[in-house]
């Protein structure tokens, strides 16, 4: 009996097909392996991250998505790293597109964590912040961070809108804008005086009292700016010399308060020995004595 050829083709046709199948699923199971440490690998994505390695971060927050179960924390902290890279590798031109995607279905999928207040946040900064030579859609904006401060209040990404909305109000430096400015620091000043952007808050209503000349009160919004600042010993870059001549600066020429910008001059004297503007604070303080003893002796 002669063989049936065909058949044989097609028999070996469809084992070739089996294997090549077989193949694809392992492959795919092979990238799919099972992470055993997770947290790990999430850490090493941000190590690689904060060192500009967008790629090999976005390698290991992909590894990390491939290999823990779909509804774990970790995979949500995936998420949010992979996010953040795809947007921030090449700022402001990132991956808006898949960033976006990558955000939505973190709110989408776990609408409580602290990811979702973040991913929030990021949906807004990412129409915020845009290439060179192009102006925001302040309206807009302004409106959307607005309403991530109302979901999240008490949240430190609600805060962190609050601030940046803020922020373009006083941009534009309008009397206008800086009045409302002003009078919606109050408010979140008076609610939340121990948040982590209380400082920062200091500092717009200081920049909103100068808009509308309000010499004293940015003196006192500047000294409540720097009181509240948050002290980091181990950022080599915290560097108060600025404030301090800032303050000295508007203390002794704006408002005639000779003690405070003595006071501020001496203290970026002595703890900045080698600061630039040093000369500049020893002749103020020189200019100040002089002045008073000559205002005594004609009295």
């Amino acid at each position: 009996m002669k063989p049936n050829r065909p058949f044989q083709i097609f028999i070996v046709i469809l084992i070739l097909i089996t294997v090549a199948i077989a193949a694809v699923f392992l492959l795919i199971e092979k990238k799919k392996e099972k992470v055993d440490k997770p947290l790990d690998e999430i850490s090493s994505a941000w190590l690689q991250f904060r060192m500009g390695e967008y790629n090999q971060a976005i390698k290991r927050f992909q590894m990390v998505l491939d290999g823990v179960p779909e509804n774990s924390p970790e995979r949500i902290q995936a998420l949010y790293g992979l996010a953040c890279t795809h947007w921030l590798k090449q700022l402001p031109y990132g991956d808006k597109a898949t960033a976006a995607e990558l955000f939505n279905e973190i709110i989408t999928k776990s609408p409580d964590s602290e990811y979702a207040a973040w991913s929030t946040l990021a949906l807004v900064r990412m129409q915020h912040i845009v290439i060179s030579g192009t102006t925001p859609d302040y309206p807009v904006v302004r409106k959307l961070y607005q309403q991530v401060y109302d979901k999240y209040p008490k949240h430190t990404a609600g805060h962190e809108a609050f601030i940046y909305m803020i922020g373009t109000y006083l941009a534009a430096f309008t009397k206008e804008d800086a009045e409302y400015a002003k009078g919606k620091l109050d408010e979140f000043i008076k609610d939340n005086p121990n948040s982590p952007f209380i400082s920062s808050a200091w500092g717009l209503y200081a920049r909103a009292c100068q808009n509308l000349n309000l010499k004293q009160e940015r003196l006192d919004a500047m000294l409540k700016e720097l009181e509240k600042r948050e002290i980091d010993p181990r950022n080599p870059f915290m560097d108060n010399s600025s404030a301090y001549w800032a303050i000295a600066s508007v203390a002794e020429f704006e408002v005639g308060d000779f003690d405070t910008a003595r006071k501020y001059y001496r203290m970026m004297l002595k703890e900045y020995p080698r600061e630039r503007r040093n000369f500049g604070a020893n002749k103020a303080i020189e200019r100040m004595d002089a002045m008073e003893e000559k205002l005594r002796e004609e009295n």
